[in-house]
């Protein structure tokens, strides 16, 4: 019997150790990191809490282009997101643009101060209403360095509402080993990119519920409360 026992040992030390090794090695254990995951409504269009701009490329056309806001017909799909409690999605923004010639021609909607988000940002997506054109839709995200990182949200040929979406690369730092560790990213700007074949004489295109998926946990311990209040004790430049 004892004999039996060390077979069977040894055969399960043999299936195991090896992925022990592996986990060790390759860091498998960082899927066990505690998280905080969040959804955040980063703007629901409904009061330009934001006050959102938008600006053109060289060949916009004259009186181009326009943005607008309290417009009536956000998504029909909006109102199974929000409680009972809750006052549901109605105005959206909308823009509009017009080009004089076809190319590589842009669009930038953007917040009047760019938008901090809280956490570590797991995804992004937003709802936009497309009229069919084959148009491209991107947003910028800024990290602490003050490096811009553009990242594709998807095609607007489509026709009415649908929701774009992007998972946030684990490239762009969101973070650093020192304190305080936290380095959120910023939401600068969305863009419009035209397709060189495309027409350009007349382009609508509305936006609603900008929503962000994020990490909120924050590991604590003895003196956090300096790592929160270290730039605010340290911006007057003085010592007392």
């Amino acid at each position: 019997m004892k004999l039996k026992y060390r077979i069977v040992l040894f055969v399960f030390l043999a299936l195991i150790l090896p992925g022990l090794v592996f986990a060790q090695t390759f860091g498998f254990g960082n899927f066990f990191k505690m998280e905080d995951i969040r959804s955040i409504i980063l703007d629901d269009f409904e009061n330009n809490q934001n006050n959102w701009k938008v600006s053109a490329s060289r060949f916009i056309a004259e009186g181009y282009p326009q943005i607008k806001f309290n417009i009536e017909g956000a998504p029909i799909a909006l109102k199974t997101v929000y409680s009972e409690d809750e006052k549901p999605s109605k105005y959206v923004m909308g823009v509009k643009a017009a080009f004089t010639r076809k190319g590589y021609n842009s669009i930038w909607i953007y917040p009047e101060k760019e938008i901090v988000i809280p956490g570590k940002l797991k995804k992004l997506d937003l709802w936009v209403w497309g009229a069919n054109y084959y148009y491209t839709l991107e947003v910028h995200l800024k990290d602490y360095t003050g490096v811009v990182h553009r990242l594709p949200l998807g095609s607007l040929h489509f026709i009415g509402w649908r929701n774009l979406s992007v998972t946030i690369p684990s490239n762009i730092p969101q973070g650093i080993k020192y304190l305080p560790m936290e380095k959120p990213l910023s939401l600068v700007r969305f863009v419009i990119r035209t397709s060189p074949n495309e027409r350009v004489d007349s382009y609508v295109v509305y936006f609603d519920h900008l929503k962000i998926l994020t990490d909120l946990y924050r590991e604590r311990f003895d003196g956090d409360i300096l790592a929160d209040r270290t730039k605010q004790i340290w911006s007057s430049g003085k010592g007392e």
